[in-house]
């Protein structure tokens, strides 16, 4: 994706605003919904993505986001050694910037939106600081993706 097409997905307001800018990146629905289902389920094939996600996402819609993603260097894609025709999906660190953002929504989810009040305090979901869980997360999603995301950008 060429320079002008990148900037014209972030910059549609007449005046810059980082918030406009980020919700513009991930402001949709199902780019939401593959982040989560690439970190937190490891469905990193397009095919993983689309058999196990609960929303049902279509095979259209999955390839034109996943392919955006991939053109804002959010994910980047290697081949499957096992598969010559299977492709892998990784988080880069632009994409790994996201994920703080997505478990302030977890947490949202939870406090305002969850119909289920079991298996997760809300004390607990409602601290700013990463917890335990989410250090060691990052620190796997960073030896999972940085490696091969590093090499392709």
């Amino acid at each position: 994706m060429n320079e002008m097409s990148k900037s014209s997905i972030t910059t549609k307001a007449k005046s810059y605003c980082p918030i406009s800018s980020a919700a513009e990146v991930i402001g949709d629905h199902w780019s939401v919904i593959i982040l989560r289902d690439i970190v937190f389920c490891n469905q990193r094939t397009f095919n993983s993505i689309l058999i196990n996600n609960n929303e049902n996402i279509s095979s259209a819609t999955l390839a034109k986001r996943l392919k955006r993603m991939c053109d804002l260097e959010l994910l980047c894609i290697f081949d499957d050694p096992t598969h010559s025709q299977r492709k892998i999906y990784y988080l880069t660190s632009k994409g790994m910037d996201l994920i703080p953002i997505i478990m302030e929504m977890f947490r949202f989810g939870v406090k305002h939106a969850s119909q289920s009040s079991t298996a997760i305090s809300l004390s607990e979901s409602k601290k700013r600081p990463l917890s335990p869980f989410e250090e060691d997360l990052f620190e796997e999603l960073k030896s999972t993706n940085l490696n091969h995301a590093e090499n392709a950008i």
